[in-house]
């Protein structure tokens, strides 16, 4: 429950909102026996709302670092606009719990999934024109200078411009290896290109 000095005015509450956010963004880590502190329960949260609210807000948690529907990837953990305006309005209200009567049914925190394996690496550096064809499973930020904001798109003989990954404000806790949900294939001539020309991103080709 609130405090009795707490003003609520918010009817988003834990309960309905903001515990089924949690479980599909943040259980993955913040879980009993994870690599961060336990946020499954209304007492393990209350005490963290401001803080949690300023890292969403800043985008620092969950740490995805990709524009969510620029490039389809494994185990997204990035808010979307409507869940971090959901989290920052449930605090700003008075971070109520609710009715637990409301809350999900309990469910195994989401593991990751296994990756495919990656063989060969690709280096893109500004512009890169493949020679041959390649099946990219993943990409991952290289010399991505610190704040920086950059596309990586794949321009396809035929004119077809397919996005890979958007990185926004880049930082280097945003360094990490984000795998496709399906690899893509690309023929020689496809162009693959960052925009603007700064930094270097890697492509992991899919491996035997």
């Amino acid at each position: 429950m609130a405090d009795a000095h707490e003003i609520i005015t918010t009817k988003i509450t834990w309960a309905r909102e903001i515990s089924r956010v949690f479980n599909r963004r943040c259980r993955s880590c913040h879980r009993s026996g994870g690599p961060a502190f336990d946020l499954g329960a209304y007492e393990q949260a209350r005490p963290w709302a401001e803080a949690i609210k300023q890292e969403v807000l800043e985008r620092r948690m969950p740490p995805w670092g990709a524009i969510k529907g620029f490039g389809d990837f494994r185990d997204e953990d990035g808010l979307t606009e409507m869940e971090i305006a959901v989290i920052s309005s449930w605090v700003e209200g008075g971070a109520p719990r609710g009715d637990l009567s409301l809350l999900p049914k309990p469910m195994k925190a989401n593991e990751r999934s296994t990756p495919p394996k990656a063989g060969e690496i690709l280096l893109a550096k500004g512009s890169l024109t493949l020679e041959r064809t390649i099946k990219v499973a993943a990409v991952r930020p290289e010399a991505v200078p610190e704040g920086a904001s950059l596309r990586l798109i794949a321009e396809r003989p035929n004119g077809a411009v397919e996005p890979l990954i958007w990185l926004y404000g880049y930082a280097s806790r945003f360094r990490r290896t984000y795998y496709l949900k399906t690899p893509m294939s690309f023929d020689a001539g496809t162009r693959i290109r960052i925009q603007p020309a700064i930094g270097s991103v890697s492509l992991l080709l899919l491996g035997g």
